[in-house]
């Protein structure tokens, strides 16, 4: 069975607002949606479900979306939406860094919690009763005050009310690991996957920087071999690919919305030598990096306004 995946990368330039100070994410909207493709971002992402039949799937894992569901995404996380034929699904998306939750020092107990899901909890929930009016008054709140950036206590009051979302999520996942559940479907495959994710969200964060396997495998005291099969068997790339994957879409991002030469750009996704960029970019595009940024001025400029 071939459980290669093959993704769209989103994320690391986008439309979400950043707090001033931090230039930490936060964004909430609501939207419909039909289907999107599996990809992944760099940001977390939290929704509530409020209309519309489909599904969901996260890390391979298949859930049905209804009125009342929570979907939970960190930033390593794959997932894709497919709405029912004829029907879109509708839902509160909340976007965030991960960082925004821990403030100036982050609390271990908190971030193992959070590290948990998709894993030892589940990455859906579908909520009920009190605890399902509760997460909807949260999400409410959160696009009620979502125009109020520019308040001095803004930040510390959305970082308030995205903890109490996660915490009443964590709560209502640990009560339901009591009872038989269909949530996590083969949780001994989930659970042989739980050492690879914390490295996966490493590399996320710090693909710009010069990271070797070795690095990996000493920073989470797991094997190189284990760590190499891990990317084959989970992403579907090997970790220099994976790595080239990461760097070349950010790149792609930044030569379509910036002007940004294509030399600084090379250096600044993470490549120590402009000569294999303009090699690995050709590769994986089928064309150079400034016939591609002319390619996409082009097309821009003959798109109707």
């Amino acid at each position: 069975m071939d459980n290669t995946f093959y993704l769209e990368y989103q994320g690391d330039i986008d439309d979400i607002p950043r707090f001033r100070e931090t230039q930490e994410r936060f964004g909430i909207y609501q939207t419909n949606v039909s289907q999107t493709n599996l990809h992944y971002h760099d940001y977390a992402e939290i929704s509530y479900f409020t209309g519309g039949s489909g599904f969901e799937t996260i890390n391979g894992v298949r859930h049905q979306l209804r009125q009342g569901t929570v979907s939970f995404l960190l930033p390593n996380h794959m997932h894709s939406i497919s709405g029912a034929p004829g029907q879109q699904v509708s839902k509160y998306c909340c976007m965030f860094d991960v960082q925004l939750l821990f403030g100036h020092q982050e609390d271990r107990e908190f971030s193992s919690l959070l590290d948990s899901i998709g894993t030892d909890l589940p990455s859906f929930l579908d909520f009920e009763g009190s605890d399902k009016e509760r997460m909807k008054q949260i999400f409410e709140f959160l696009l009620e005050i979502f125009s109020e950036s520019d308040t001095p206590f803004y930040r510390h009051l959305v970082r308030t009310k995205l903890t109490e979302a996660i915490l009443i999520y964590i709560r209502c996942a640990r009560r339901q690991q009591s009872r038989p559940n269909s949530l996590i479907a083969n949780k001994e495959s989930v659970a042989r996957t739980q050492l690879f994710w914390p490295v996966l969200r490493y590399v996320h964060l710090h693909y710009r920087k010069p990271l070797s396997l070795e690095e990996l495998a000493e920073r989470f005291e797991l094997s190189v071999s284990y760590i190499g099969v891990s990317f084959k068997k989970y992403t579907g790339h090997t970790f220099v690919k994976y790595i080239h994957h990461l760097r070349i879409e950010t790149a792609d991002n930044m030569l379509q919305h910036t002007n940004i030469s294509v030399t600084d750009i090379a250096m600044e996704v993470g490549f120590e030598s402009f000569r294999t960029f303009a090699r690995v970019f050709r590769e994986r595009k089928g064309i150079t990096a400034n016939q591609f940024r002319s390619l996409s001025k082009q097309k821009k400029d003959s798109d109707p306004v």
